[in-house]
């Protein structure tokens, strides 16, 4: 499929998302919620939101480091410009943009840095033990959507940190894995495309003899989590509504774990869904009024 057919698609299903959203909010309330913004707590809020984002690029300057030395405010840039087109195309382009820009400013060949990329991802989806930590402690109605949604990301999560760590005893059976995985590619691509597996995997394997910033990448990860819930915090309180802050650590660190999947472009209709699924039907919070803070946090 061409990546044209893909944006199509994209946009096909975030409309539909956005239907069925649609459907089960009552707009009007949603207009009412929208119109008591308090701008103060959005500005905060916006700083805190960048703050995440510099956290991150932080630290994947350090994964990225064994490959290449870049200064911080580079990685912070490639990073918003990268998320900038995770959040326009649905295929999660962004990643290999990064790797691509590196290789446009700093020569880095794609290959090389690409590692860093996923590695950089299996941090993130670190954050899961604590949705799953704090499940017993706020009473979450875990429906059947919800609940699919948490497996897939233990899935991911199981997934991403098993390559990460195999790769560094058995690189072999990973790329044997791995080539098998995709055996659909073209013929004329597949010589080509198993050698970046290969190095993609040596890269990956690579991480074991850099375990010293093992420390700073969790403790960066975990400050992260924590500004992102912080940030939701800060959205909340310009809707005038003020939520424990565990509830919003729970329900954010969900959301954000969520934006591993394929969305279609700009998450269409899916941060709305996703939204209500984990604050309204698993914690209980008014439909209408986290749909407006979604929707506000969605445009700004």
């Amino acid at each position: 499929m061409s990546d044209k057919k893909k944006i199509i698609l994209g946009i096909l299903v975030g409309i539909v998302l956005l239907t069925v959203w649609l459907y089960f909010i009552d707009i009007n309330s949603v207009l009412n919620h929208l119109k008591k913004v308090k701008i103060h707590f959005v500005i905060l809020a916006s700083f805190l939101y960048l703050l995440s984002y510099f956290i991150r690029s932080v630290r994947w300057q350090k994964i990225l480091a064994p490959v290449c030395k870049i200064k911080i405010m580079n990685a912070f840039t490639i990073w918003i410009a990268g998320n900038f087109l995770n959040y326009i195309i649905p295929i999660r382009a962004g990643e290999f943009a990064k790797s691509y820009f590196l290789k446009r400013t700093k020569g880095v060949p794609i290959s090389k840095s690409l590692p860093s990329i996923f590695i950089d991802k299996v941090f993130d989806s670190f954050s899961i033990f604590i949705v799953i930590a704090l499940i017993p402690l706020l009473q979450v109605n875990i429906s059947k959507p919800l609940l699919i949604l948490i497996f897939l990301l233990i899935a991911v999560f199981i997934i991403g940190v098993g390559i990460l760590i195999i790769s560094t005893v058995n690189k072999p059976f990973v790329v044997k894995i791995l080539t098998k995985f995709f055996f659909f590619i073209p013929k004329k691509f597949k010589t080509k495309f198993f050698e970046i597996i290969e190095i993609f995997v040596e890269g990956v394997g690579l991480f074991k003899h850099h375990s010293n910033i093992l420390p700073s990448v969790i403790g960066l990860t975990i400050i992260a989590v924590l500004i992102d819930s912080v940030y939701f915090f800060f959205m909340f309180r310009a809707f005038a509504q003020v939520i424990p802050f565990p509830i919003i650590l729970f329900g954010y660190t969900l959301i954000y774990l969520s934006y591993i999947l394929p969305t279609p472009p700009a998450q269409i209709g899916s941060n709305e869904l996703i939204m209500v699924l984990v604050f309204s039907v698993g914690l209980g919070l008014n439909k209408d009024m986290v749909s407006a803070v979604m929707a506000f946090a969605s445009v700004i």
